[in-house]
């Protein structure tokens, strides 16, 4: 009983200590906290989101990145790749790898590692795989009875973040960032035909998998994806949010972030959080509030799910989903450039196998606020037994388009909002 009663004001002490106003690094003061969310596969050449990461640390020769790469399978490789990157192409004062993996949690609670993490003013998470990231850095540690103390290194790292510390990510370093559920991996098809589940199961390597528990709790309110138009993630998106919606830390709201693309969020946290889309491609939502599934029916059936798609320049307000385009785009309605809507036999295709082409998702959606003639259109899946199929209208209340002409249609920088979605199987 010593021991529990022990254990339980430490836990308390703790939990007053992280409520302690730090002192605020100069940056907060004009950005808030920040969080540079990017989808994967970010080209070392792109200068916008290395160096938006290093302006919001401070500034080049001020900002201090600290660097995890506890999601991948060689964090040796990932330290050197990205010290090397930050330190002499974008300019860091300094980079440090932090030293926590899997075969190294010990370190959570070594003294030397605390104290150079508070020294940072950034923090960049690699990619590999996001439950590794959980798992070598836990929030707190539990004892017996819900008694629980926090964890030193994701103390400071959370701390430093409340006080302007940037925090940002690719791919698996994005995806880990929520509060909310947090994807794993899966398949669009394969997520609409079996649902979502807790655990892996080894015959079934395309299930959609989640971590109940969510992320590292740097973002509330949202699911994270990444890769996402060009590995056609929207399916998958979707039935998450739609089958976990009613747990405890299940939202409404999904966002999917392009390859080579991020969001940029500034004042999270506060009313005044807005996120900016920078990079090549766009990011996706997904609002499930206003959905409804048919349970009758023998496959997956959800309608009014609404999906926008925002591209360089853009904003939204993350308290209200306000949406802003940027002044560089104009509006499509009265300019289209087609008479009809696409279609497509592959709606989760992605783009791999063209990929300076739009994916087809994007490809069909797009097209529909293109058209002249026609306010919906669909796409069937590649996949069979059940062929599900996505129909698409902009025939409701807000849903425009918004575009910046380039020299062909997969070229043109195109965004929309309000887009209606219907899920339902084809016979």
């Amino acid at each position: 009983m010593a021991v529990l009663c022990l254990l339980l004001s430490l836990s308390v002490a703790h939990a007053l200590l992280l409520d302690v106003d730090q002192v605020k690094l100069p940056q907060y003061h004009t950005y808030g906290k920040r969080l540079v969310l990017a989808g994967g596969h970010l080209d070392e050449n792109n200068n916008e989101i290395y160096n938006t990461i290093v302006k919001l640390a401070g500034g080049e020769n001020y900002a201090k990145i600290g660097i995890v790469t506890a999601g991948s399978a060689d964090p040796a490789d990932s330290c050197n790749y990205y010290s090397d990157l930050f330190l002499h192409r974008y300019k860091a004062q300094s980079v440090y790898c932090i030293p926590i993996d899997v075969n190294h949690t010990s370190n959570n609670f070594n003294d030397d590692v605390v104290d150079k993490i508070k020294q940072q003013t950034g923090f960049f998470f690699g990619g590999g795989d996001q439950q590794r990231i959980i798992d070598s850095l836990p929030l707190f540690q539990y004892y017996v009875l819900l008694a629980h103390i926090s964890v030193p290194a994701m103390r400071e790292i959370t701390g430093l973040f409340d006080a302007g510390a940037v925090i940002a990510g690719s791919s698996t370093g994005t995806a880990c960032q929520s509060s909310a559920v947090m994807i794993r991996g899966g398949m669009s098809w394969d997520a609409l035909r079996y649902g979502a589940f807790k655990s892996e199961n080894k015959d079934h390597p395309d299930d959609l998998i989640y971590n109940n528990n969510g992320g590292l709790r740097m973002l509330h309110g949202f699911i994270l994806d990444t890769h996402f138009s060009q590995r056609g993630r929207e399916g998958r998106l979707i039935r998450l949010l739609s089958d976990t919606r009613h747990l405890y830390n299940g939202v409404d709201w999904g966002i999917g972030v392009d390859e080579n693309t991020a969001l940029v969020i500034r004042h999270a946290g506060t009313s005044q959080a807005e996120g900016e889309i920078i990079g090549e491609n766009g990011v996706f939502f997904a609002d499930v509030s206003n959905s409804h599934v048919d349970n009758s029916t023998k496959y997956f059936n959800i309608d009014n799910v609404m999906v926008h798609y925002l591209t360089h320049g853009d904003k939204i307000f993350l308290q209200n989903k306000t949406i802003k385009f940027s002044r560089t785009k104009t509006q499509m309605k009265g300019h289209e450039n087609y008479d009809h809507a696409l279609t497509t036999q592959d709606i989760f295709g992605g783009n791999r196998r063209h990929p300076t082409q739009k994916s087809e998702f994007t490809r069909v959606a797009t097209s529909i606020f293109d058209s002249r003639l026609e306010t919906s259109s669909y796409g069937d899946t590649y996949e069979n037994n059940p062929r599900f199929r996505v129909t698409m209208s902009r025939a409701v209340a807000g849903a425009e388009g918004f575009v910046e002409r380039k020299h062909s249609f997969h070229t043109d920088i195109t965004s929309y909002r309000n887009l209606y979605v219907k899920i339902d199987f084809s016979p």
